[in-house]
């Protein structure tokens, strides 16, 4: 047990929860568990997805195909409309890039948290890193610190899975059934889920304010004719007025910083 514990790399932090190389199973179980949530939304947006990419005519190799590589379901949703539509491939991909830009914004976030993953696990962290996942990756890296390799990625891959079940499950429906996804409220599971991803973030009175002020600004964005860049200019506003709010609390309570930077608050 001691030659093992010598083969640790330095950097990593497993203290808390045990390591993968001493538990794997009961750590990939743990990411699992993480991911139920996850799971439970993925599964009837997927089953939207794969129901409106059958509507589309994408064939099933098609749309599985998107769910694997793509792996975003705000911009799938997005592109299988311009496709229904006729949008040229030019289109579809400037679109589809301008929607995902907010991951620049999480991948900043979370780089800190990941330099104990080698290039290749960061690679396929960022590959498999959705709007949900960043959320629960977020929250568990703030509250509990670094989880070991095996519950991160067991996270991110049945995650992964759930979606690429409800595509298929979506594809195989829309290919047999025709019904009105709006009727049954399918349509309405994604911006629930985020609600609910919103609702796990919020930890005190600064981050309920933050948030209001996140959806005050875009909604104004919207209404005001901007494009999908309205996501990025008000979560760079949000987030610029939440750090300026947190240095002035840091600075008004001594060794209040510590306690912000640890994720432990306590107002």
């Amino acid at each position: 047990m001691a030659q093992r514990e010598e083969k640790r790399p330095a950097g990593p932090d497993f203290s808390g929860p045990a390591s993968a190389e001493e538990y794997p199973g009961k750590q990939a179980l743990a990411g699992t568990v993480r991911a139920v949530p996850i799971i439970l939304g993925y599964l009837p947006i997927g089953l939207a997805f794969g129901v409106l990419a059958s509507t589309a005519g994408l064939s099933i190799y098609s749309a599985v195909a998107m769910s694997v590589f793509v792996y975003a379901g705000s911009a799938q949703l997005i592109a299988v409309g311009l496709i229904d539509a006729g949008a040229g491939m030019a289109a579809i991909t400037m679109t589809v890039f301008l929607v995902n830009l907010r991951h620049m914004l999480m991948s900043a976030y979370l780089a800190p948290h990941l330099r104990y993953l080698n290039p290749w696990q960061q690679a396929l962290f960022s590959y498999e890193i959705t709007d949900e996942s960043f959320a629960v990756h977020s929250a568990c890296f703030r509250k509990h610190g670094r989880p070991s390799k095996v519950e991160l990625f067991a996270l991110n891959h049945s995650a992964h899975l759930a979606w690429i079940a409800g595509t298929l499950l979506g594809v195989w429906v829309g290919t047999r059934l025709t019904f009105d996804t709006a009727v049954l409220g399918i349509d309405y599971a994604l911006p629930a889920m985020f609600i609910a991803l919103l609702i796990m973030q919020i930890g005190n009175y600064r981050h309920a304010v933050i948030a209001v002020i996140a959806g005050a600004l875009g909604l104004l964005f919207y209404l005001s004719g901007m494009n999908q860049l309205y996501i990025i200019l008000a979560t760079v506003i949000a987030a610029t007025i939440g750090a300026l709010w947190t240095r002035e609390e840091n600075s008004d309570r001594p060794g209040a910083a510590q306690g912000e930077g640890g994720g432990s608050n306590r107002a």
